[in-house]
């Protein structure tokens, strides 16, 4: 009897989706689908590129799409063993990712609160946003906020540097919130302002860094995405956050030397080879 082959893994990506420009799904669904993960998309706005440099971009959100989709997949037996759950953008499309959840209740979640940076929520959130994203930490194994969003969802005070007792206190806060497991990008800490940090169990870890170069729109989706893919296949924790935080920072080297348009997000396509080494 020939041995059966093991299932491969499944996992749902409920995010924004553009045509042109690296970011969201354009980064995760390549990265997961290389490391041998079936990468589901499920959309929750599409837009002509992403809003980082090419002006005002064309957007439809698709608030009622991820619910519909969550109960034809249901009905036809479809199961994931992991949920991305990245850019939701309106409390309404937040509530119906929520029910998409409740409808896979083994499905390891992995949730990146995109919602914030450098102090204060992006234009179009406010601490309404913040509150219900709050809300979907209990959901959440893994979380991957960065730094200001660890702090709005903590409720505490966002500084330009932190130190790690700081650092500790605001994984302790997010933990008592519901939070399994949380790595935080982008810590200021000082003379190491890019630093991550790796927190579960009541264990903090750190990865002291510098920023890498320039500053390309999509690497915060590109290491929650290999984070991901690296947890799934078995890695821990730490080990896969460093993994992540090496490959992003050989994309934007990539992009560096090759003098890449920063508007066209982190230079993808000729590293994903390495994530196997």
């Amino acid at each position: 009897m020939e041995a059966k082959e093991k299932p491969v893994p499944r996992a749902a990506v409920i995010h924004d989706l553009c045509s042109v420009g690296k970011a969201a799904m354009t980064n995760i669904l390549p990265v997961l689908s290389v490391l041998g993960i079936e990468a589901c998309p499920v959309p929750t706005m599409v837009l002509s590129t992403h809003t980082g440099g090419f002006g005002r971009p064309v957007m439809e959100e698709l608030t009622d799409f991820p619910g519909r989709c969550a109960f034809h997949l249901k009905e036809n037996g479809v199961e994931f063993s992991h949920i991305f759950v990245g850019y939701l953008g309106t409390l309404e499309m937040v509530e119906r990712v929520g029910e998409f959840l409740s409808l896979y209740p083994r499905a390891e979640v992995l949730l990146d609160p995109i919602m914030a940076d450098h102090g204060s929520y992006y234009m179009n959130f406010d601490d309404a946003y913040g509150q219900a994203m709050g809300r979907l930490l209990g959901r959440a194994h893994l979380i991957t906020p960065n730094y200001t969003e660890a702090c709005l969802l903590a409720g505490l005070d966002w500084k330009d540097v932190c130190t790690k007792e700081q650092l500790l206190f605001v994984c302790q806060r997010l933990e008592a919130l519901g939070a399994e497991q949380t790595v935080i990008t982008s810590v200021p800490l000082p003379q190491a302002e890019m630093s991550l940090a790796v927190y579960e169990k009541g264990r903090l870890q750190i990865l002291e860094r510098q920023a890498a170069g320039r500053a390309y729109p999509g690497t915060g989706d590109l290491f929650a995405a290999v984070l991901l893919g690296r947890r799934i296949l078995g890695d821990g924790l730490f080990a896969a956050a460093e993994k992540a935080h090496e490959f992003v920072c050989r994309c934007i080297r990539t992009g560096d030397a090759w003098g890449y348009p920063v508007r066209q997000g982190v230079l993808l396509e000729p590293n994903l080879r390495y994530l196997w080494k």
